[in-house]
Parts: C-alpha cells; structure tokens; sequence
C-alpha cells in the first residue's frame, strides 16, 4: 500500500520544478524576450513623448521665449569669448552687449529693408496683374497652338487668367491680414524684448550657470552632463552651419535663375532668397518667391518659368540636399535626420522639428558612449573583432597552400 504524500512536500517540490521550466523556456526563447522587451521601450517611449507634447502645449509660448533666447545667447557667447580674448581687461557685461547690440542693429535693417522691399514687390505686381490678365503674354497663345494641334482640348487662356485672378485674391487677402497681424505685432515685440533680455543674462553668467549645475549633481554623473552640454553645443552649431549651407546653395540656385533669364537685381534677390531659405521650417515655403515677384513686376512673361525653375531647385535643396547636409554636419544618417524631423513635427509641430535634429544628434552621443561603456564593463570585443570567428573576414582571399 503507497503512503500518501505530504501536500507540503509536493508544494515544495513543484516550487523548484516549476521555476526551473519556466528558466529553461526563458532561456530557449532569450532572443524573443529582449525583442519583446526592446518593442516595449520603444513603444512607451513614444507614449511619454506624445504625452509630455500634449502636457507642454499649454507651456508652449514660454518655452519658446527660453529656446530662443539660449539659442541667442549661444550664439553670441563665442563671439564675446573672442573679444575678451583679444581685450584681457574686458569684463563680460561689456563684451555681450557689443555683441548683441550691432547683432540687434543689423537685425532690424535686415527685416524692414526685406519687409519694405515685399512690400513694394507685392504693390507693382497687385497692380500689374489686372492688365497681364487682360492680356496675356505670348506664350500662353503658343502653348495653346500647340495643344490645339496635339488635339488636347484645354483652354490655357482661361487657365491662365484664373490664375492670375486668384492669384491678385490672395495678395488681397494678404494684405489684410497684415493689417490685423500689426496689432498683434506688439505681443510679439514684447516677446522679443523679454528675449534678448534673458539672452544677455545667460551669456553673461553662462559660466556661473554652468558650475552651479556641476555642483547640484553628482559627482559620478558630471561626465554625462559635460557629454551633454558638448553634445548639444556640437548639434546646434552643426545645424546652424547646415542651415547657412541650404541657404546659400539655394540662394546660388536663384542667382542662376536670375541671370539665365535676364532679371533685374539679382545679387539682392539670391542673397534675400538663401537669407529665408536659411530660416527653418517656415523659409523653405516662401523662399522661392522673391525671384518671381521680381518677374512678375519686370518681365511678367517669364514669370511661371521663373517659379517653376525656383520650385524644382526648392525641390532639390530640400528634399535631396537638405538630408545630406544636415546628416554630415550633425553626423547623422540622412534617414535618421529624416525621421528625427518628422517625429518632431509630428509631436510638436514646427518648433519640435527644428529642435528634434540637434537633439537626435545628443541622443546619438549617449548611445554611443553606453555601447562603449557596457563593451568595456563586460568585455565585448570590438566589431570585426570577434576572437570566436577564427577564419579570414568575409571578402578577404585565401592563402596560398604552403604545400604547393
């Protein structure tokens, strides 16, 4: 006759079979789990993220004002450097404000002559409409000789005049809401005031901002916070040179255009076109038309040539040049740079585009740095290292057999 067994015991015994399996099934399906767990990250990732966007969007206005002045005041502080470099005697104060002030002075002339000049523009080109739209130029009567004997039946003079119509619309519509923007104008010049006001103040105490942050962390974080302050520093002057770089390849490509087609001031209209294209998220969609307002008001009957000219090298600057460039300033991938755009537009529009970049770049410089360090903790080979492979690298010939 079998005793029967103490429930305890059976319990007991189970306990460690159990965990057993399940470390054995764990173990056979490692690569699935940390696949798994990977996916998981990735996906709460995206969660905070969409989350902090929609938390922050109250904020956004106040954020802007701190991101541009920090951007102002990096922009301003090599420059200050320089100068206390040359000038031992110097004091900071004083090295800042003659940076700022001739950096504000050009500024404002640089916006009221383009502002004049658009406006001037948009002026000749609303009044010359009326009359290019009663009379066409000639080539819409030649393209419409053309399709005619090809058998397409398309009125291009209808075309044409709708376009022009709705193009002297828009222009009105424009201007009125120029007119409403003004009063809103001031907002916006306080805005400006409060910063280059905290510009100043970041430049000038940079150094004291900076050890003050070393002093609240700790000591064995200081390295990640020095890797990130280069990082950073490293990514926004990689985004502004290829920015720059945009702008005057862009503004080259107008210059071109201007000349080939014979229109008048085209040094100005390059250097006005590559100075918007250079402004990001929102230039690329106006840079292209100050060439053809100069068409329109000087030689309206090569003005669609002109932008269709314009339009296909906006093509080619942004969306074949522009990834390129980005990506060898900032060191980046292109398709990298590409998604790190469209994430950031995505969650929060077209400021988290332009800070998405630069902040892949820092992103990038962490990864890094944690590969390097987990490979040196637990002694990972190098890549094209690995001493488990013991034949020749893949492509590389065989030796000769000593036996011939």
């Amino acid at each position: 006759m079998v005793a029967p067994r103490d429930p305890a015991t059976t319990v007991s015994d189970a306990g460690p079979a159990t965990a057993s399996r399940l470390r054995d099934v764990l173990e056979r399906r490692a690569d699935w789990i940390e696949a798994l767990i990977v996916l998981a990250t990735v996906a709460a990732g995206f969660v905070v993220l969409g989350f902090l966007a929609r938390y922050f969007q109250d904020y956004f206005r106040l954020i802007l004002i701190f991101f541009f002045a920090w951007l102002l005041a990096f922009l301003i502080a090599p420059v200050a450097d320089f100068l206390q470099r040359r000038l031992t005697q110097l004091p900071r104060p004083v090295a800042v404000i003659a940076v700022i002030v001739p950096v504000i002075l050009v500024t404002v002339l640089i916006l009221v002559r383009v502002i004049a000049a658009i406006v001037d523009s948009s002026s000749e080109m609303a009044g010359a409409l009326p009359s290019i739209a009663a009379h066409p130029p000639t080539f819409v009567a030649d393209l419409q000789a053309w399709l005619d004997q090809q058998g397409i039946a398309f009125d291009v003079d209808a075309a044409f005049r709708s376009a022009v119509n709705d193009l002297l619309a828009r222009l009105s519509d424009v201007a009125v809401a120029a007119v409403g923007g003004a009063f809103s104008a001031v907002s916006t010049m306080v805005d400006a005031i409060v910063v280059v006001s905290l510009a100043v103040f970041l430049a000038i105490d940079r150094d004291s901002i900076i050890r003050l942050g070393l002093e609240l962390t700790p000591p064995e974080k200081r390295d990640d916070v020095l890797m990130f302050r280069r990082s950073v520093g490293t990514a926004v002057a990689g985004f502004i040179r290829s920015q720059l770089a945009l702008g005057a390849l862009y503004g080259a490509w107008a210059f071109v255009v201007s000349l080939l087609l014979g229109l008048p001031y085209a040094a100005a209209t390059a250097f006005v076109t590559g100075l918007i294209m250079a402004i990001p998220i929102y230039g690329p969609y106006v840079s292209w038309l100050p060439p053809v307002l100069v068409a329109f008001a000087v030689r309206p009957e090569v003005a669609i040539l002109v932008a269709i000219l314009m339009l296909v090298g906006w093509f080619v600057d942004e969306n074949i040049l522009a990834p390129v460039v980005r990506a060898g300033a900032l060191e980046l991938h292109p398709i990298v740079v590409t998604f790190a755009f469209l994430l950031g537009a995505q969650l929060a529009g077209a400021i988290g585009a332009i800070v998405a970049i630069p902040l892949a770049a820092v992103v990038q410089a962490f990864v890094v740095k944690s590969v390097e360090r987990n490979r040196a903790e637990h002694a990972w080979p190098a890549p094209g290292t690995d001493p488990t492979i013991t034949g020749p690298p893949v492509g590389t010939p065989a030796a000769p057999d000593a036996a011939r």
